[in-house]
């Protein structure tokens, strides 16, 4: 506002001289408007050329969690032997993503001989996969009177923000399809002796199942895994339907069900289950660990978005052939699906659970075919299926967990 009030003034003043020169045949006058118009142009020019010529590479982490704090740094190289002024660089991230406390980053001077580095930073609150390429460059002329803006591309940025677990206080366990199961007795007071992988050490693991070439090459203390009990099995379906994501803003009921099934992955691995998603995932060979499971599950829940053709139950049947031999069925419902009670009624081999959301918890209040109206639910366990209708998740979850880490500031 200051530069744009102070350009206004000179070039009126250069004006007003001109006029008064012509009026009275002033060649002092003359000179002097002669001289602030060129000032302006000269300012005008070296704003432009701060702004051209530059090279900008950009580095950032590759994944974070939703809440964790990203710090992207931009190398800038100027290509031209040209003294240039104080440039802001400003990335344009995608509309999509979602942040508080953005920290702008520092004005630099770029050098023709030595690159110049500027940071910023920002916390997530938005799971996703999120690429840009573009920057906005700002400079101005030395006296401050003309700003010039440019975008140009920059080294592209790519960045996973994965799910935050939401819990569930529901008491859901994992069948173990064909045998018994020990998921009562957890992982390491089970009978299971074969080994699961290595993993870090958590509070309550028994010291005598410390690796210790493991831990001495982390320099922390890392802890063997066991299979537990007989082939606890957990499939995960979620509602992909763009129909079937309640809400316009803030939690929608998709989030919910990223945010819900995050949790439950992370509460069946402490009972040494396998979790699969076969509707999102090719068939997972062998038994990895926890660590390389736990990462493939998390690029899953960040990257599922509700852009389906397929309905629920065609998904589940489509993939019989990986649940098939038992196994625990999880589905997130939040709209009816007329084909899935005669589907959960003929594959009663298997344990079927129901997560559903209600519309009127996202403001739907008036929608059709609201997965949690009573017939629907009456369909789904006379089939034979656990009914669960889901409490209602807040638009605001996001600010409290950010609240909870100790973070402050507006969302954008």
């Amino acid at each position: 506002m200051v530069r744009r009030l102070a350009r206004r003034v000179i070039t009126l003043s250069a004006v007003f001289l001109m006029v008064m020169a012509v009026l009275i045949n002033s060649p002092a006058l003359f000179y002097m408007a002669t001289a602030m118009v060129a000032t302006i142009a000269a300012c005008a020019l070296q704003a432009w050329l701060s702004v051209r010529g530059l090279r900008v590479e950009r580095l950032s982490p590759p994944a974070v969690n939703i809440g964790e704090v990203v710090t992207v740094s931009m190398i800038v190289w100027s290509e031209r032997r040209i003294k240039r002024p104080l440039i802001v660089i400003r990335d344009l991230l995608p509309p999509r993503l979602r942040i508080i406390n953005e920290t702008p980053s520092l004005p630099i001077a770029p050098a023709f001989d030595q690159p110049v580095q500027t940071r910023y930073s920002f916390r997530p609150i938005r799971r996703g996969r999120y690429k840009w390429s573009r920057v906005e460059i700002e400079g101005t002329d030395t006296l401050g009177l003309i700003t010039m803006t440019r975008e140009v591309d920059a080294e592209p940025a790519e960045l996973i923000v994965y799910p935050a677990p939401l819990p569930l206080n529901l008491n859901l366990r994992p069948s173990g399809g064909i045998g018994t199961s020990e998921a009562e007795s957890g992982r390491y007071r089970g009978s299971g002796i074969e080994p699961r992988g290595i993993r870090e050490y958590q509070p309550g693991d028994p010291q005598r199942y410390v690796h210790w070439a493991s831990s001495a090459r982390s320099k922390g203390l890392m802890v063997k895994e066991f299979e537990s009990g007989a082939g606890l099995a957990a499939y995960f379906f979620l509602q992909q339907t763009p129909q079937s994501d309640l809400g316009s803003q803030g939690m929608t009921s998709f989030e919910a069900a990223c945010g819900h099934t995050k949790y439950l992955v992370d509460e069946f691995n402490k009972l040494g289950a396998t979790v699969e998603f076969p509707s999102l995932e090719p068939e997972v060979k062998g038994r990895p660990s926890w660590d390389v499971r736990r990462q493939q599950i998390d690029e899953i829940l960040a990257t599922v978005m509700p852009d389906s053709s397929e309905s629920l139950a065609s998904e589940v049947l489509r993939t019989k052939s990986r649940w098939g031999g038992g196994g625990t069925i999880y589905l997130l419902i939040s709209i009816q699906d007329a084909e899935l009670p005669g589907l959960i009624a003929a594959h009663r081999e298997n344990e079927w659970v129901c997560l559903v959301f209600d519309a009127s918890d996202f403001g739907m209040v008036a929608a059709r075919n609201n997965a949690a109206e009573s017939a629907f639910i009456r369909q789904l366990e006379g089939a034979g299926a656990q009914v669960h209708v889901l409490p209602k998740v807040t638009q605001f979850r996001e600010k409290q967990t950010a609240r909870r880490r100790g973070l402050f500031g507006g969302v954008k």
